[in-house]
């Protein structure tokens, strides 16, 4: 029985070292990778295309470079040809960045005064200017005086006068003379004013004739005055027999002088640029001012 027993251990032993000797069966093993792979940079254009790479520079508002993957070339694409791009896996839209910020509007101050329309009674190009500015110069015996104007509005108007600054205006036009001054801080709504327009080449003709009236008025004086000093010097000296002085020329010029006179003043008034200011609609229109 002990001889039965050792043979089953010595068999057991063999078999042991039998299957000991024989070579190892592989096992397949699971390779890990330790680092995730980096996404490729990306260029999408305007047009549409994309090219796909390396972003090695990027310049916001100029220019962007890529070097292509596919065929290693190096390209630089304008700003506003970049509709996005992408890097390290984050997307920039270009619009978003280089859009610029839209400034304020500026809203004009309102104008407050009253709507001006300008009627002239006879064919002329009739404009309304408004006084900015006024200088006095004395000198010797001399005072010089002298305004800043600008042009405002010409006939028929239809615009809204600002009178917030308190100006003063007046009429007038190329070869027209000028109206009097008049301001219309008071006027409110629609304001027509009636010009009458003057001419320049009357009331140059009446300061004309003015200027030869007085002389023929001075002239006739003169004569007048020479003659009854020489009959009273003759009839106190007793030269001579007494003659009546002549007084028909100087009587004739002093006549001639005064009707040159009124004629020129005449010619002045009507030579003046005069209007009429009226308030209200039609047939509503009530006087305002004259001048």
């Amino acid at each position: 029985m002990l001889t039965c027993l050792q043979r089953a251990s010595a068999s057991l032993v063999v078999l042991t070292l039998f299957f000991a000797s024989l070579p190892a069966h592989a096992q397949p093993v699971e390779v890990v990778s330790t680092s995730a792979e980096q996404p490729a940079d990306r260029v999408h254009l305007v047009n549409g295309g994309m090219v796909q790479g390396s972003i090695l520079e990027v310049l916001p508002n100029d220019s962007l470079t890529i070097v292509s993957a596919a065929t290693g070339d190096r390209k630089t694409f304008a700003w506003s040809d970049i509709a996005a791009y992408e890097q390290g896996g984050q997307r920039t839209e270009i619009g978003a960045v280089a859009a610029p910020a839209p400034a304020p509007r500026e809203e004009p101050a309102p104008v407050y005064g009253p709507r001006l329309h300008i009627e002239s009674t006879k064919p002329a190009s009739v404009h309304l200017y408004e006084i900015t500015g006024e200088m006095v110069a004395h000198g010797a015996n001399v005072t010089v005086h002298g305004i800043h104007y600008r042009p405002v509005c010409a006939a028929p108007c239809g615009k809204v006068i600002d009178t917030s600054g308190g100006s003063s205006y007046f009429f007038g036009g190329e070869g027209l003379t000028t109206s009097n001054r008049f301001n219309l801080t008071d006027a409110r709504g629609d304001v027509t004013a009636v010009v009458k327009p003057g001419r320049r080449g009357l009331r140059t003709g009446g300061i004309i004739t003015m200027s030869v009236g007085l002389a023929l008025m001075a002239l006739g004086g003169g004569l007048f005055v020479l003659s009854k000093s020489r009959a009273d010097r003759d009839e106190i000296l007793g030269e001579g027999p007494a003659e009546p002085p002549k007084y028909g020329a100087p009587i004739g010029l002093l006549v001639g002088g005064a009707a040159a006179l009124a004629g020129g003043i005449v010619m002045l008034v009507l030579g003046k640029t005069r209007y009429k200011l009226k308030t209200g609609g039609l047939g509503l229109l009530r006087p305002l001012r004259f001048g």
